[in-house]
């Protein structure tokens, strides 16, 4: 069996050593068996000479091969020095003792080498089959007396911890279990760099020179050089005072370039970037794969890679508690550099309990924006449409950070590739759509009716407003950033609004035609999941709510505002102390909000009125007139119902004085009774369905002419 070139030189150390310890034995006349008590070796000098004295056993049979051996271990150990093979660099990257490399390099060569496996069952007879510590112990002199061998075979240690070396105890004594190296050190040793399937929806490799296509901004440019000049110095400090290594924690907002920035430190470090997502660690170990996370750490020391915990926030969601000690615990006793992202504000409390270095991203401004949607689209020469401010145009509308951007030309692309058509301007907008679809599971839902300002019946200011609130959010980026708005006067990008007055008058549809003339999706906040009787449940909802929505290209809508938006009261209970705290909460994420948000109420005077101040816009809708109401019935009725030209709208609009929302129900009302009737719609049935909706509204019924 021919061994690996890289391989060799460490094995025929391994079967030299061996060798001259089972000719040390025949010297000491124990590889005869003219009596029983030959067949015993014993270490202790004195013991042998008590049992060998009448054994007639001949000692020093082998002294010429024994001093031979010693010329020529002595020649394989000094071209071992100058030989660099994949354990050499195993070693390094582990940081391994030189008791620690000797004792992996002999189970390496017993499993490879079936010489050193017929010498090891020769030192061990009584033990066939396997290698033992006492017998490696024997082998190599690096490994110590029996402590040491215990030290080095601990659970803790790094051989055991990193999944170098495997320990079969089973017989109780370290001294005499059976050592394997690992089978996927032993792979990757004989030159085998395939990934196992189990590890490969949990890591992925990003080599030192790979071009992600993100743009990082000057200032995360510098941090990042900062940070790389500690992690130099933390190398050095550990090596010489045997410190443990820190944990870099990449903090930034969604899509702010956190891979982008682990990528380019470890770039810096001339070391590729492994990735491993928190969210699937989290599914695999829900599955019951506990070591999942150990093993691909692991895998990634083996390849020299820095590993990246992507998306630590998972770690907190609720049903992740029963396996969030699987992913930490593996990251805290990991030995090498680690890398770790979080989109939490403010200074972060790692969940991993190791020494962290922080790394804050500063938020994407606008020249930020613009440089990375000019970086990643000068990677798409098929882009049609594209013109020479394409690239301001998309930082001014979507407020992404240069990692979303990234990813989202990137998804376009492969999109054109499996259509076979070149990406277009619209491609690249679905894929935008796509990614910020918020994630706010039962708190929201999307309102899919897209209005406009044709279908509306509202009085010309209240147009005017809409229209000015319309303009605000189209050139937020040049009024805030490029005219200095935002650093003078301390202002967020957000733009927030409360749309007040009677029910049905068109506070949600005027949402909608605003989220239409923007082309942004529209979620409609459900305000019975927020609120929670229980304390601290409404506050964490809410912070779901607007970190989902923080840079997402969506509005949200909360209906019926004035229930969790209301005034501060008089603190007359624990309750009310609880109440004032979920309001002020709200106010100061109203301050940080950057995202676009309109809410509605029935009655503006019951809102706290530090909010109102918080607030861009406040737009009240009055109850329409006569006139107006004519519009409405005219605009609610679908084109195909093809009503009479003498249909009597203005008496309709006479006679039931209604908002445009119970109006809509009495054309519904009305198209019922067509319907039981088998027959088209008649105008008659539109002042029966008027009555019925005014007689459940609790209104004095008019008299029917």
């Amino acid at each position: 069996m021919s061994l690996p070139d890289a391989l060799a030189p460490h094995v025929r150390l391994v079967r030299l050593r061996a060798e001259a310890a089972l000719i040390g034995r025949l010297n000491a006349g124990y590889g005869f068996e003219a009596r029983a008590p030959a067949r015993l070796y014993l270490r202790d000098q004195e013991a042998r000479e008590r049992l060998g004295r009448d054994a007639l056993q001949p000692q020093d049979t082998h002294v010429a091969q024994a001093e031979e051996l010693d010329e020529v271990i002595a020649e394989a150990e000094a071209a071992l020095e100058l030989h660099e093979s994949p354990l050499t660099l195993l070693a390094a990257r582990f940081a391994l003792a030189p008791a620690e490399l000797s004792l992996l390099t002999i189970a390496v060569a017993h499993q490879i080498d079936p010489d050193v496996r017929d010498l090891c069952d020769a030192l061990s007879p009584r033990r066939r089959g396997g290698l033992s510590g006492d017998v490696a112990q024997e082998i190599s002199a690096e490994l110590g007396d029996v402590a040491d061998l215990y030290r080095l075979l601990h659970p803790g240690a790094t051989l055991r911890r990193e999944l170098l070396l495997e320990v079969d105890d089973d017989r109780g004594s370290l001294a005499t279990a059976t050592l394997v190296a690992n089978r996927r050190v032993l792979e990757w040793l004989l030159g085998d760099e395939r990934l196992e399937p189990s590890l490969r929806p949990v890591l992925s490799f990003i080599g030192p020179r790979a071009n992600l296509g993100v743009h990082l901004s000057g200032d995360a440019v510098d941090r990042i050089d900062t940070v790389a000049d500690q992690l130099r110095a933390a190398l050095v400090q550990a090596r010489e005072q045997d410190e443990p290594l820190p944990m870099v924690l990449v903090q930034g907002g969604q899509g702010a370039g956190k891979r982008a920035a682990a990528h380019r430190l470890a770039a810096a470090l001339g070391r590729p970037l492994a990735v491993l997502p928190v969210p699937a660690l989290l599914d695999a170990a829900r599955r019951g794969d506990a070591g999942t996370t150990r093993r691909a750490l692991a895998e990634a020391r083996l390849r020299g890679a820095l590993p990246y915990l992507a998306g630590l926030g998972a770690l907190d969601a609720d049903d992740a508690r029963e396996a969030r000690s699987l992913i930490t615990r593996p990251a805290e006793e990991h030995g090498g550099l680690l890398f770790a992202s979080t989109r939490e504000r403010g200074m972060p409390s790692a969940p991993i309990g190791r020494p962290f270095l922080l790394m804050s991203l500063p938020r994407p401004d606008l020249e930020t924006r613009r440089a990375a949607w000019s970086t990643a689209l000068a990677g798409l020469s098929e882009v049609a449409e594209v013109g020479p401010d394409t690239a301001g145009a998309l930082a001014a509308r979507y407020v992404i950070g240069p990692g979303t951007i990234g990813d989202v030309v990137r998804e376009s692309r492969a999109f054109a590739r499996a259509s076979g058509a070149p990406v277009q301007l619209t491609d690249i907008e679905q894929a935008i759509g796509r990614r910020l679809t918020l994630r706010l599971g039962a708190f929201g839902t999307l309102i899919t009716r897209r209005a406009s300002f044709d279908q509306m019946v509202i009085p010309e200011d209240v147009r005017d407003t809409l229209e000015d609130m319309i303009s605000m959010v189209r050139e937020r980026s040049k009024i805030l950033e490029s005219w200095g708005y935002a650093r003078h006067l301390g202002i967020s990008r957000g733009v927030s609004a409360l749309f007040s007055g009677a029910p049905g008058t068109g506070k949600t549809m005027a949402a909608s035609v605003i989220s239409s003339e923007l082309g942004m999706d529209l979620i409609r906040i459900d305000l019975s999941s927020v609120v929670s009787k229980w304390v601290g449940e409404t506050e964490k909802h809410l912070s779901k709510i607007f970190d989902e929505a923080q840079n997402a290209s969506a509005m949200l809508v909360f209906d019926e505002a004035d229930s969790l938006f209301g005034k501060r009261t008089e603190v007359k209970s624990a309750q009310d102390r609880y109440a004032n705290l979920e309001v002020n909460y709200v106010l100061q994420r109203m301050e940080t909000f950057d995202g676009i948000c309109i809410l509605t109420s029935n009655l503006e005077a019951s809102i706290d009125k530090a909010f109102l101040r918080r607030l861009n816009f406040r737009i009240r809708f009055p109850e329409p007139d006569i006139d107006e109401r004519v519009l409405l019935w005219k605009k609610l009725l679908p084109p195909e119902v093809a009503l009479p030209d003498d249909t009597d709208f203005t008496r309709l609009a006479r006679t039931f004085d209604m908002t445009g929302g119970h109006i809509k129900n009495a054309i519904v009302r009305a198209a019922v009774i067509a319907a039981r009737q088998d027959r088209r719609l008649q105008p008659a049935d539109l002042m029966a369905g008027a009555h019925l909706e005014y007689l459940e509204l609790g209104k004095v019924m008019p008299t029917l002419q």
